[in-house]
């Protein structure tokens, strides 16, 4: 089995942190990305993304750049919702050094809601590393510290259409694969594969992850 360059891990506090923390956790995100982006540049093929059933296969990739603000004000629509989120488990455990396989994937069902009533389901998609973007995803620890604003369905997560108060789930998986970083670079991929952009921070009701498969 093919692997990739070997990463230096640089744990760092999620939460709580102070600006000179925080600061080390953007510089360890930021090299983690560009490291692990370098490695995987040239790894991935349009054949094996339509073979896993790869989410880069389907309306979802970049569907959010199909309605880009206009006035200022973040559109409503099409939303992006990722459900039952299958985490490889060895990326839970912080034994595991932060080296990338072909083979590690992360596998969820998905929603696009084009509007309020025209929801578009796809089951059992993938992201695998070789789909990655090379990029670094350092915007996530700053996206994910800030709840969804406006009208939300608060502490119940859905499908949609209208969004829970927090863009992640309050689960201990989420936190550990968050901390282990491998969740902070896979989270920042999905995001950045769907369309979002990162610079423009009021666009916060059009994606969230509703829960991770027990």
């Amino acid at each position: 089995m093919k692997h990739y360059r070997r990463l230096l891990f640089l744990p760092f506090v999620l939460t709580g942190c102070a600006t000179t923390d925080m600061q080390g956790a953007l510089d360890s995100l930021n090299g983690l990305g560009q490291s692990i982006g370098t490695s995987l540049a040239q790894a991935a093929t349009p054949a094996s993304a339509a073979n896993r059933n790869s989410l880069l296969g389907t309306p979802l990739h970049n569907a959010l750049r199909q309605n880009l603000s206009t006035d200022g004000r973040a559109p409503e629509w099409p939303k992006v919702v990722i459900s039952n989120l299958q985490i490889p488990a060895d990326q839970m455990t912080l034994t595991r050094s932060l080296t990338l396989k072909a083979s590690d994937c992360i596998r969820f069902d998905a929603v696009l809601w084009h509007d309020a009533k025209r929801p578009e389901r796809f089951s059992n998609l993938s992201l695998c590393a070789p789909e990655l973007p090379k990029q670094s995803n350092n915007f996530v620890l700053t996206w994910k510290s800030f709840s969804i604003s406006g009208k939300t369905s608060g502490q119940v997560r859905s499908d949609g259409p209208i969004p829970p108060y927090s863009k992640l789930p309050s689960d201990p998986a989420m936190e550990r694969w968050l901390m282990n970083q491998f969740g902070l670079y896979y989270v920042g991929s999905l995001l950045t594969l769907v369309g979002y952009d990162p610079n423009f921070t009021v666009d916060d009701r059009r994606f969230w992850i509703r829960n991770i498969k027990g």
